[in-house]
This record gives structure tokens, C-alpha cells and sequence, in this order.
């Protein structure tokens, strides 16, 4: 059975509906319900913190998932999700962290670009919602050492799609 814990925003509304056909002969969870808003410390480190809670609680009752972030801002967001993905590597036999860059959606950095309250600079990572689920799915029943994956998606200049956004 494949468990989604909360599923928040438009990633997990995706993975709601894949879920649906996907199979497994053991137990799964997957971890997708961090806060990315609220980036400050204790924010973050209770974010932390229940996910500890959570892999503790269920680590002998199935694979646990955690869906992570390829982002390597210097914040408090990416900082504890770094210290999970330790955490569960470390302590939970049966487990895959799965690390995604941006999603296309109306959320997160298009809608500041669009909006432009975030300065383009750089290159981004996208990847849409569709097939950040599709290779999250194709991952659940995977049976080798390796437990990180960073799943790629499109590098496009941040300037070209700040121009793309103002023009829609």
C-alpha cells in the first residue's frame, strides 16, 4: 500500500492521482509534507522534528520516502531538509530521499518572477508537476544501495523566463 502523508500543495494533489495506479508489494510513505513558507529557524527545526518523529514511529512498518529539495540556497529550509535526508540515510534501513528542483506551477519561484518580486540571475532548474510524479512513482520499488536520488529537470536561464512570464 502507498501511503501519502498530507501531500501538500500542487505536487501532492499530482502524486494523489498517480497513487491511485501505482503498486507495491510492501508498505510505503511518502514524506511530502513540509512547510517551505515559513523558512525561519524554529519553523524549520520543528519541521525537522516531526519528520524525526514520523521516520521513528514507522521505520520497521514500511519504506519511508522523503521528498526533498536540489536547491542549495543558504536557508533555514534547505538546511533541515539536508539534516532529514542525514537522518534517514543514516537511521532507517528502508528508505529513499528523493530530491527535486523547481516545479512548474503557480506557486514558488515563477509566480515571484511573474509578479517580479524576485530578481532573475542565474540558471533554474524546472521540472513540471507531471513528471516530477511519474519519477517519484518510478522510484517506490526500487531495490538497490543507493538511497539519494536527485531527479533533473530543464535548465533555462532565469532572465529568459522572467521575459517569458512578462509577456503572458
Amino acid at each position: 500500500m502507498i501511503n501519502l502523508i498530507n501531500g501538500r500543495g500542487q505536487l501532492g494533489e499530482q502524486l494523489k492521482l498517480d497513487i491511485r495506479i501505482a503498486r507495491s508489494d510492501k508498505n510505503i510513505y511518502i514524506y511530502h509534507t513540509w512547510n517551505p513558507w515559513k523558512r525561519d529557524r524554529p519553523s524549520q527545526e520543528d519541521e525537522y522534528k516531526k519528520f524525526v518523529r514520523f521516520a521513528e514511529k514507522h521505520k520497521h512498518k514500511g519504506r519511508i520516502i522523503l521528498i526533498s529539495t536540489c536547491s542549495q540556497n543558504d536557508n533555514y529550509y534547505v538546511h533541515f531538509k539536508q539534516m532529514a535526508e542525514a537522518y534517514i540515510i543514516s537511521n532507517i534501513d528502508d528508505c529513499l530521499v528523493i530530491r527535486l528542483p523547481n516545479l512548474v506551477g503557480n506557486k514558488g519561484i515563477l509566480k515571484k518572477l511573474k509578479e517580479q518580486s524576485a530578481e532573475p540571475y542565474g540558471e533554474i532548474e524546472l521540472l513540471s508537476l507531471t513528471s516530477a510524479s511519474k519519477k517519484i512513482i518510478n522510484l517506490i520499488n526500487y531495490n538497490g544501495d543507493i538511497k539519494s536520488f536527485s531527479i533533473e529537470g530543464e535548465k533555462i536561464s532565469a532572465a529568459l523566463i522572467s521575459d517569458i512570464l512578462k509577456i503572458l
